[in-house]
């Protein structure tokens, strides 16, 4: 056993020195280098070697390409249109020898700190913060708005509105090859929204849509606070509903009584078409947002479920009867597919 190890130890030793035959070497040396921090837009950068003999290099991937003058090698990079970094390398060859060099180019940085815009009908001027390693710009269709991107600023200004109706458009912006948009609403629910309307629906006994008319109407209580109703004014009845002033949304739950015909008290209830439900839980409730439609001259709201409830998809709002004792009578209006026009 001891004459084992002691040959072992002599072979080690032997590996170990200067005249070992073991001993590996390179003879490519990596004199300087930029390509490990790449910028995000089509940019070149070099690796400089030093090497006995003439190189080779070789990309080994599409979004960069490399050549060769001297012992300098040139990399050239596309845009990379990703939001994340990408790496590739540089395989040299010189003789026998190989060595390789990571190539990485960084990601698509965007980011604007806004997505909707719900403004009253005063003049205004924002400022929108944003990021980006990209060259940035704007643009809108709209003759009341204007953007300028500056110093990390998007500055959108809008003009008064004084159309009489709420209004909306966009403001398109672009870093590279990355689009995307800012919503903005103009409203003011007093002056644009408040009064008569029509709730149209369609009539599964006419074949085709009909209307009731109707009115959106608020009220201030002793305490300031304010609520918000649709008049159903062909019928007499009165559908407390939710507003959202920030988006210009109305919610409109189930399980509301709205008024009586003759003996019967009436009731809110949804419809589900697909599964032929009815809903009477006052936690259900469909809703829309008002949105002005140029084409036709006239303000609209789709009310739909949204895909807030998984286990319904609404399609309708009933008007239903109930006895004193609250037994279900039977339905004294069916509005299928219903939507406010002004």
């Amino acid at each position: 056993m001891s004459d084992l190890f002691s040959l072992l130890f002599a072979l080690t030793s032997c590996s170990d020195s200067e005249e070992g035959e073991y001993t590996l070497t390179n003879s490519i040396r990596i004199v300087s280098q930029n390509v490990s921090d790449m910028d995000v837009k089509a940019s070149e950068g070099t690796i400089v070697v030093d090497a006995p003999s003439s190189i080779e290099a070789t990309a080994s991937s599409d979004w960069f390409t490399t050549s060769i003058s001297g012992k300098t090698i040139t990399v050239k990079t596309t845009d990379n249109l990703g939001i994340e970094y990408r790496t590739g390398k540089v395989v040299i060859k010189s003789g026998s020898d190989v060595a390789e060099i990571a190539v990485i180019q960084k990601g698509t940085i965007i980011s604007v700190d806004a997505k909707e815009l719900y403004l009253d009908d005063s003049q205004a001027e924002l400022e929108i913060p944003y990021t980006t390693n990209l060259d940035f710009n704007c643009q809108t269709a709209e003759d009341w708005i204007t953007c300028k991107a500056e110093n990390g600023a998007l500055k959108i200004s809008t003009s008064e509105n004084a159309t009489g109706h709420i209004r909306s458009g966009y403001v398109y912006y672009q870093a590279g090859s990355i689009k995307d948009s800012i919503y903005v609403q103009q409203c003011e629910v007093e002056k644009d929204l408040l009064g008569e309307m029509m709730l149209v629906y369609y009539d599964a006994k006419l074949g085709d849509y009909n209307a009731l008319n109707a009115e959106f109407v608020s009220s201030t209580d002793s305490a300031g606070i304010v609520s918000y109703a649709l008049v159903l004014n062909d019928l007499g009845f009165v559908i407390p509903v939710g507003f959202n002033k920030e988006t210009n949304t109305i919610t409109l739950n189930a399980g509301l009584k709205i008024g009586k015909f003759q003996e019967y008290e009436i009731y809110t209830t949804l419809y589900d078409y697909e599964s032929d439900k009815v809903i009477t839980d006052n936690k259900i409730a469909i809703s829309g947002s008002f949105s002005y439609d140029k084409d036709d001259k006239a303000t609209y709201l789709t009310f739909d479920d949204s895909n807030k409830f998984d286990e319904f998809n609404i399609t309708s709002l009933f008007l239903s009867a109930y006895d004193a004792q609250g037994n279900p009578i039977g339905t004294l209006q069916y509005l299928h597919f219903p939507y406010l026009m002004k």
